[in-house]
């Protein structure tokens, strides 16, 4: 069978596995973030449609069905798909499961937790008791290594005059560097993001020497921990809450608080824009920071940016960027439920309005800024990057002249229907990824409707055939019929003529007994009755010649019956097979004439 969308040599689909995974390829350890639920999938492309990564997505056809898998190499954990799929064919893993089940075997972990946890969890302080209770040794708020990513930016951009920067607390869109687009790498930040911030600063700073768990809002944050191995658990705030749920936990009343120290603008980092908040109340109006957030334009923002270098003129000193629109406070691990956009504004204003009195005391900032001076050391906090890049599959222009073909698209109408139903966003996107191999012809919604159009006509053209054979088929049968009527009235005249066979036969009979009577008086007169002796003999040789005739025409007669009855037999059962082909041919005319 043909299969379109084939997965790659080299690769391995993946499915229904609910377990983290860590496959070893090429140098590089990828985590596997997203996972696809095969038996969900109903191939509606709106994964295919809001992926950032083409080339991330696989289409294929097999078995007559559609469906799609993920292509880890590529995938950015973006999680553009999970929000996408309203079938619940895609899904994340993450370490909670792992989390969990360490703590209760007596492992030592502390915990970091993300600022974005004020929105997600009303009660949130209760949840720092809760984890104590479970056995977290340390419990630290990200919001202090946010202020130490903030120091070590504001200190970078005091030594550099005009940098030019993208912001990388956002984890896809580190991914989407490392991976995809290796141009933009130097001009990266180097400085860590916060959760990492946070984690060097208890290892370096509070001496804190157990494993480390993250609570986030990420899911994309497992591959930011893989990549520098100092977090081992990425407990996102979804998964938490459905572990809760699905093992009956108890959530204690009484609240806690963090083993950190008292934090300054960081808690706002999880608003969109927040870094950029934090730099500018430091540097004021000094340097120019420009922000894109939602990953349906700022991996294309990225592109932009990419395609004005080298040239940095027109490129901001600091580019802020995040994958999720809304920022980290709904980002891909988060689970608000029922609360409005405008319910997580209302907190993080709240959370700003407090940040920014505390901030008013300018004095506490500045102490805060020394003390990170003279305590810690930025270069501990400066990340360096491995590039991991991942090539496009290469196809020419007659790859895509020949997909264009698979397609039936020959007009450069045909070339630009441009419909969007297969996920691409162009005809010529869509037979680039059938020329990768990545897409199928059967996803082509304008192929598919020509072909039906087709089969329509070629239903047609059978129909109006069904309906000659029909009229052809009934020649026969009346002819048939006629035929049948036809042998009925030769058998009743071959019955009369074997009545008159039998008279003749009794005439015979009769002259013969006539013939025997003048024989005998003819004998009783003596001479005087020879001449009446002749008559009676000559009587009686017609009588037999007679009687031969008739025995030899019934011999006929039967023979000629016999030869009627097989063609009657004949005839019948062509009439009834032609009968029986008639009917069904007209059930099947009637049924598609119907429909």
């Amino acid at each position: 069978m043909r299969v379109w969308g084939c997965v790659p040599s080299g690769f391995r689909v993946v499915r229904h596995s609910f377990e983290v995974e860590h496959e070893f390829l090429g140098g590089l350890i990828v985590n596997k973030i997203i996972r696809h639920k095969t038996e969900k999938c109903v191939a509606c492309n709106r994964c295919v449609k809001h992926c950032p990564i083409k080339e991330a997505n696989v289409c294929f056809h097999e078995d007559d069905k559609m469906n799609v898998y993920v292509d880890d190499n590529k995938c950015i954990s973006c999680g553009a798909c999970i929000d996408a799929c309203h079938h619940g064919a895609r899904n994340f893993l993450d370490d909670t499961k792992a989390f969990f089940e360490d703590l209760a075997n007596g492992e030592e972990i502390s915990l970091m937790i993300a600022p974005a946890i004020r929105t997600n969890f009303a009660d949130w302080r209760r949840y720092i008791t809760f984890f104590r209770e479970l056995g977290v040794k340390k419990i630290f708020d990200v919001s202090l290594g946010a202020d130490i990513c903030t120091w070590v930016h504001v200190r970078y951009l005091q030594r550099h005059r005009s940098p030019n920067f993208i912001t990388q607390p956002c984890p896809a869109i580190v991914n989407y560097v490392l991976l995809h687009k290796n141009e933009l790498l130097r001009y990266l930040s180097p400085v860590h993001s916060p959760m990492l911030c946070t984690a060097i600063y208890m290892r370096n700073h509070e001496k804190i020497n157990t494993k480390i768990a993250a609570l986030s809002p990420c899911i994309a944050k497992a591959a930011e921990f893989s990549q520098t191995g100092e977090i081992h658990y990425n407990v996102t705030f979804r998964e938490l809450r459905k572990y809760i749920e699905r093992n009956d936990l108890q959530v204690p009343t009484a609240e806690g608080d963090f083993d950190s120290d008292q934090a300054g603008l960081g808690g706002t980092y999880p608003m969109p824009g927040g870094l950029k908040e934090n730099v500018s109340y430091y540097l004021g109006h000094s340097i120019r920071i420009d922000k894109s957030e939602g990953e349906s334009v700022v991996y294309k923002a990225l592109d932009e940016y990419a395609n004005l270098l080298p040239s940095t003129n027109k490129l901001p000193n600091v580019f802020d960027v995040l994958n999720c629109p809304e920022g980290c406070n709904m980002g891909t691990g988060c689970d608000i439920g029922k609360v409005s956009i405008f319910d997580v504004a209302t907190d993080m204003y709240k959370l700003k309005h407090d940040a920014t009195e505390i901030a008013k005391n300018r004095a506490y900032l500045d102490e805060l800024f020394e003390r990170f001076d003279k305590t810690l050391r930025q270069e501990d906090f400066i990340r360096k990057y491995v590039p991991t890049p991942v090539r496009p599959i290469p196809i020419s222009d007659a790859d895509i002249e020949k997909a264009m073909q698979i397609l039936g698209k020959e007009t450069e109408e045909e070339r630009r229907f441009d419909c969007g139903a297969c996920g691409n966003d162009s005809c010529l996107e869509m037979a680039s990824s059938i020329a990768k191999n990545i897409n199928t012809p059967y996803n082509c919604l304008e192929k598919s409707h020509k072909d039906t159009l087709e089969k329509h006509t070629e239903l047609r053209e059978n129909v109006q055939n069904f309906s000659k054979t029909l009229e052809d088929i009934k020649t026969v049968k009346e002819l048939t019929s006629k035929i049948e009527n036809n042998m009925e009235e030769i058998t009743v005249a071959l019955n009369a003529y074997n009545h008159m066979v039998s008279d003749a036969e009794g005439i015979a009979l009769q002259v013969n007994l006539i013939s025997l009577n003048a024989s005998i008086e003819a004998a009783r007169v003596g001479s005087r009755g020879n001449a009446f002796g002749i008559v009676a003999e000559e009587i009686r040789r017609l009588a037999a010649v007679s009687k031969s005739s008739a025995t030899k025409t019934r011999e006929a007669a039967a023979n000629a019956n016999y030869a009627i009855d097989t063609i009657n037999t004949t005839v019948t059962e062509i009439s009834d097979g032609v009968k029986e082909a008639y009917d069904n041919i007209e059930t099947v005319y009637n049924k598609i004439t119907s429909d």
